[in-house]
């Protein structure tokens, strides 16, 4: 199993949306992602420029690609050479969810989904305001102190 604490947000992303891929298929990805991503811009206005025209023989040909690269570039994704896609239009915006938060604890343990699933937390209320009753009012050598225990709790886990 993989050990997400040694993983950068950024490869708990990217082993996120394989593991969403896989899972539930790209469309599947896309409507479990979307109901967390309030998205910013006019896409009907700059579909053509994000996307061009394209057949949809280049379409396809993208995906096969995409699809391709990702089971040969993953080295942390099993390889998967017959992948069931699942009709997504048949399930309801609760499935999906369930589905994708499932695979994703399963590909990531729940430390690993939590964590690809804090990109999409709005969050809430006045972080400048708030942030002495959250964080306390460390001193520097307190903070350097809790990151060296934290540092040794690590390599301790490592050595086991």
């Amino acid at each position: 199993m993989i050990d997400v604490s040694k993983l950068t947000q950024t490869q708990i992303q990217q082993l996120g949306i394989d593991t969403l891929s896989l899972a539930l298929g790209p469309a599947g990805m896309g409507l479990f992602m979307h109901q967390f991503d309030m998205g910013s811009g006019d896409y009907t206005r700059d579909r053509d420029e994000i996307l061009g025209n394209p057949t949809i023989e280049e379409i396809f040909a993208r995906i096969q690609e995409r699809r391709i690269s990702q089971v040969e570039s993953s080295d942390v994704l099993p390889k998967v050479t017959n992948m069931k896609m699942l009709d997504v239009t048949k399930l309801t915006q609760a499935e999906i969810r369930r589905l994708g938060i499932e695979a994703l604890t399963k590909a990531l343990r729940p430390a690993g989904m939590a964590r690809f699933m804090q990109q999409f937390e709005m969050g809430s209320g006045d972080y400048t305001r708030d942030r002495d009753k959250i964080l306390g009012n460390p001193t520097i050598e307190e903070i350097v102190a809790e990151i060296k225990e934290m540092r040794q709790e690590q390599q301790e886990k490592g050595e086991k």
